[in-house]
């Protein structure tokens, strides 16, 4: 039986990657999107191409309401198997200048779209063989240090990481592992170091962090849980 997974904010980017990726090792995907449509379309596309299936959903994530109504078109359509939190808002724009709206944007996007989805979808997977829930924070989301530059993001990610270990513990014992992975500079990322400064001598790429989502929702991976896999090539360590 196939396994169905949901991959949020797969419209573009790395989200998309990892639907795509996911489609290739035959999961049926569900492809969610805020306002991007058509990019949600053409990565569903891809995913059909790349062997899988796809559905779309639409739904802004910082809003409980909108989660609600995802979860319920979901259950609606059939199981879930496999939760890929990737939605997550980024910013550089130092302390002195940050509005209550950049703060209020940014850990919406970040720890509460996280946690309103998790909480909407949990029924869905309990209890299913091989449950995952997987989040991407960021390779510093854990040491907590200055970031005069991004506060609200880096608040948010560690956020992120906090609520992996607690609903790892909590989900446990109804079969649902909860890990995150924390990707380090990649390829998109907004802003780029030079590569003397990433141990590994290069960027991340997509490809780097499917391969930890795709052992994280391998049936092998069934007893890790509440793990922080690092894939940053040593950045941030």
């Amino acid at each position: 039986m196939r396994r169905r997974a949901l991959v949020t904010g797969s419209a573009r980017g790395l989200g998309r990657h990892l639907a795509v990726s996911l489609g290739s090792d035959g999961f049926d995907v569900i492809v969610h999107y805020r306002s991007s449509r058509e990019q949600a379309v053409e990565t569903a596309r891809l995913v059909v191409e790349a062997g899988g299936g796809a559905d779309l959903v639409a739904a802004d994530l910082s809003d409980p309401g909108s989660v609600d109504a995802m979860a319920e078109a979901i259950r609606d359509a059939g199981d879930l198997d496999v939760l890929v939190n990737n939605v997550g808002g980024f910013i550089i724009r130092h302390t002195d200048d940050l509005t209550t709206d950049d703060w209020d944007r940014v850990l919406a996007e970040t720890a509460s779209a996280t946690f309103y989805t998790t909480r909407a979808l949990l029924p869905l997977l309990r209890g299913r063989p091989h449950a995952r829930i997987i989040n991407v924070a960021d390779s510093g989301a854990d040491s907590l240090r200055a970031s005069p530059k991004s506060l609200p993001y880096y608040v948010g990610k560690t956020g992120v990481l906090i609520m992996t270990k607690t609903f790892a513990v909590t989900e446990a014992s109804r079969q649902v592992t909860v890990n995150a992975i924390m990707p380090g500079v990649l390829e998109n990322s907004i802003t780029l170091p030079s590569l003397e400064g990433i141990p590994a001598g290069r960027l991340g790429t997509f490809d780097d962090i499917a391969g930890a989502v795709r052992y994280l929702a391998s049936p092998e991976a069934d007893y890790v849980t509440g793990s922080y896999l690092q894939v940053g090539g040593g950045w941030n360590l």
